[in-house]
C-alpha cells in the first residue's frame, strides 16, 4: 500500500478492511482494485468509519453479557447431517447426494433500505449500518440482498456469499433514490425475494426507515404478518426516531432499533 493511500485509508480503516471475510474473499489483485477505486472517496471513508463505531458499541454491549459459545450461532453439525439426509434423493439402489447444495447452509439475508428525501441526511449512517453484515454473511456463505426503496422499491443488489464484488458494491455506495417512500411495495419485493428461497433456513429481513410513510394507512399489519411468520422470517427494523417509529410503527416486526438511543 502506497503512502498516497495511507493518507485517506487510516490503518485502523485497513485493519477493519482486511479482517472482513467479505474483503477476505476477493483476490489480491481485486483488492487492489477495491481499494484504488474507493480508497479516496469521502463517502466510503465515512461508511468505514461508521462502521467501526457502531462494532465498537456493539462490543461494549457484548462485553457485558454472557459469552457466546461457537456452537450457539454457527450451524449445528446434527442440523447440517440431518438437511443432507433431508434432501439426499434414492432412485433404485443409487443414492444422489446434494453435496454442493451444502454449501448454502443459511437463507439470503435482506435489508430493505430506505433511500427517499427525508433520508439524504443520513445516508452514510444507513449504510454504515449495513456494512458489516458483509462480513456476517461471508462467514455464514449467504447471499445479502440489499433492497433500496423510495416510492417503488429499485433493482435488488445480490451479493453472493456476502462477498464485496466491486460493481455491485459501487452501485450501493454512489446511487441513493428520492422522493417520498411506499413501505408496501418494499415488503412485497422482499417476500417476494423469500418465496423463492430453497433453503429455507434463517431468514432474516432488516428494514433501515425513518418511517414516514406515504402508504401507511394501505399497510394491512395482520395480513403482513401472516406471511412474514408463514415464510418464517424474522424482521428487525432499525428506526431512525422513535417518535417517529411510534406514528407509523411496523407492529409485526420482532426486533426494533432506534438509531437515535
Amino acid at each position: 500500500m502506497t503512502n498516497e493511500y495511507k493518507t485517506v485509508l487510516t490503518d485502523e480503516i485497513l485493519h477493519f478492511l482486511y479482517r472482513n471475510a467479505s474483503f477476505q474473499a476477493l483476490d489480491e489483485n481485486e483488492q487492489q482494485q477495491f481499494l484504488e477505486k474507493f480508497g479516496k472517496q469521502p463517502l466510503f471513508i465515512e461508511v468505514i468509519e461508521i462502521a467501526i463505531a457502531l462494532e465498537e458499541m456493539i462490543a461494549e454491549v457484548e462485553a457485558t453479557m454472557p459469552k457466546i459459545q461457537d456452537k450457539d450461532y454457527l450451524f449445528p453439525i446434527e442440523q447440517q447431517k440431518q438437511l443432507l439426509k433431508d434432501r439426499t434423493v434414492i432412485d433404485g439402489n443409487v443414492l444422489y447426494v446434494p453435496f454442493e447444495e451444502m454449501k448454502n447452509l443459511y437463507s439470503p439475508m435482506i435489508v430493505i433500505l430506505q433511500q427517499s428525501d427525508a433520508m439524504q441526511g443520513v445516508e452514510a449512517f444507513t449504510k454504515g449500518i449495513i456494512l458489516p453484515l458483509f462480513n456476517l454473511c461471508a462467514v455464514q456463505k449467504r447471499d445479502l440482498i440489499i433492497l433500496p426503496f423510495s416510492n417503488n422499491p429499485a433493482q435488488p443488489l445480490l451479493f453472493k456469499n456476502g462477498t464485496l464484488e466491486i460493481e455491485m458494491f459501487d452501485q450501493f455506495l454512489q446511487h441513493f433514490l428520492t422522493g417520498d417512500a411506499q413501505i408496501m411495495p418494499a415488503i412485497d419485493k422482499a417476500i417476494e425475494l423469500f418465496t423463492q428461497d430453497n433453503i429455507g433456513h434463517q431468514r432474516d429481513l432488516m428494514i433501515i426507515t425513518d418511517n414516514q410513510f406515504s402508504d401507511f394507512h394501505k399497510l394491512n399489519q395482520e395480513v403482513a404478518a401472516g406471511k412474514m411468520q408463514e415464510l418464517d422470517i424474522d424482521l428487525a427494523v432499525i428506526a431512525m426516531s422513535e417518535t417517529a417509529f411510534e406514528k407509523q410503527p411496523i407492529s409485526f416486526a420482532d426486533k426494533v432499533f432506534f438509531a437515535n438511543d
